[in-house]
């Protein structure tokens, strides 16, 4: 009798044991993965400090800072639930990268907001309040994003071309970045740079 009730608490101990390390294994992997994107949307950003962040900006999840520039996390309602970014904004206020990390938008039209590198290349080594165009062009996106950085003049949007049936993912995207850029250049968070513009 003694014998099977050992066995069993034996084998507890082990499984306790194992359960222990990989959740260790699992939390450093976590972490390496988000060091990873952080890289990624801020280039040749090193080290990372989280930054406490109590403004008034109910879209700024998170402030990530380096040493050229930010990672800002941000989130706000889409079509179907949130949409959360990861945004890299330099010190000059530019954007450097951007990456959806959760959106639960339309299959095939929000949903591509996750995956359309055009739509998400106009945003990059941009600087300005970001609003969606209002002209019919059909201009290469990816190509005037990889051009030379441009800023917006004072009091002008730069415009930005939705995704195809996609309007309301598109103006969540664009509040999200407007936030992160605000944040770093000390924009007026009250203004419409991070509105629902409409």
């Amino acid at each position: 009798m003694k014998k099977p009730i050992l066995a069993i608490a034996l084998a507890a101990m082990i499984l306790f044991g194992a359960s222990f390390g990989l959740n260790g294994i699992a939390a450093k992997n976590a972490q390496d993965t988000h060091l990873r994107l952080l890289q990624t949307v801020l280039p040749d950003a090193k080290e990372f400090t989280l930054e406490p962040y109590s403004g008034e900006d109910a879209n700024i999840r998170s402030v990530h800072k380096s040493d050229i520039g930010f990672v800002v996390e941000a989130s706000t309602y889409g079509y179907a639930g949130n949409i959360t970014m990861l945004i890299g904004v330099n010190n000059a206020g530019k954007v450097t990268g951007l990456v959806v990390t959760e959106a639960h938008e339309t299959w095939g039209l929000g949903s591509k907001a996750l995956t359309d590198h055009v739509f998400l290349a106009q945003f990059l080594n941009k600087s300005g309040t970001f609003a969606v165009a209002t002209h019919g062009d059909e201009a290469d996106a990816f190509s005037s994003a990889t051009g030379e950085d441009t800023a917006a003049a004072d009091g002008e949007s730069i415009e930005v071309d939705a995704l195809t049936g996609a309007t309301v993912t598109t103006k969540a995207v664009i509040r999200c970045v407007n936030s992160a850029v605000a944040y770093v250049t000390g924009a007026d968070t009250s203004s419409s740079a991070t509105s629902w513009g409409g």
